[in-house]
């Protein structure tokens, strides 16, 4: 292989690393569980609390709510507090102040690996196709991804008290049965939500690691060390 040609393959590793990197980085952080981020309503009707992950931990819905609205006003005060709950944890994330560490896709190679105990031209030989199907997974792993957070999501509690509906990793909607709202108390509305409201966020993000190529982990090690791996593949560095 001429110098052109690993200059090249390099070239080619460190842009699917970085591809990878840019995926896993923005679907995989994680946070310092200690972290909370309130949510209220204009109204202060309902108060909703998320982890670090936009997971909910805590509903509050206030006791005299049917004084100030309706049933269906109650669903807009719901999603106004998960709005700016979840707009204050991403605020925060942005910020710095809950440090991510990517986590989906292990770059610790398998022991035994397709890559282990080879070099020079054998390596060469074992390198590009791999490099080929990692490519075309990580295309296929994007788009399923995309297909996965824009589809709209219906979800309704066990007993059909509500349903919430969900696109984007994003609460949209919330219908509450008419029987079951009429008489249901405050605590017992918020317990229902915040329930559903878990639910929801676990079925979203069930599933996401595995849609990644797993091939990508030795590639990723291996091209951790470009010096390395260049004197591995028989070139001078």
């Amino acid at each position: 292989m001429s110098e052109y040609d690993s200059a090249r393959l390099l070239a080619d590793l460190d842009a699917l690393r970085a591809r990878a990197d840019a995926l896993t980085t923005r679907l995989s952080a994680k946070h310092d569980p200690r972290f909370r981020y309130t949510g209220e309503d204009r109204n202060s009707l309902v108060r909703v609390i998320v982890d670090s992950h936009g997971r909910a931990t805590d509903v509050v819905v206030s006791r005299d709510w049917r004084q100030e609205t309706d049933p269906a006003g109650l669903a807009r005060a719901i999603l106004s507090a998960v709005g700016e709950a979840q707009a204050r944890r991403v605020e925060a994330v942005g910020a710095g102040s809950a440090p991510a560490t990517a986590a989906l896709l292990d770059r610790t190679p398998a022991a035994g690996g397709s890559l282990a105990g080879v070099s020079g031209p054998d390596l060469i030989r074992d390198l590009l196709p791999l490099l080929d199907d990692a490519e075309r997974q990580l295309d296929e792993a994007r788009h399923q991804l995309e297909h996965h957070f824009t589809e709209k999501s219906r979800l309704t509690s066990p007993g059909g008290e509500l349903t919430i509906t969900t696109q984007a990793g994003q609460v949209t909607e919330i219908e509450f049965a008419d029987r079951w709202i009429t008489a249901a108390g405050s605590d017992e509305v918020a317990r229902q939500v915040c329930h559903l409201l878990q639910d929801a966020h676990e079925r979203a993000w069930a599933g996401i690691g595995d849609l990644l190529p797993r091939e990508l982990g030795e590639l990723m090690s291996f091209a951790a060390d470009p010096e390395q791996m260049l004197r591995r593949l028989g070139f001078h560095t």
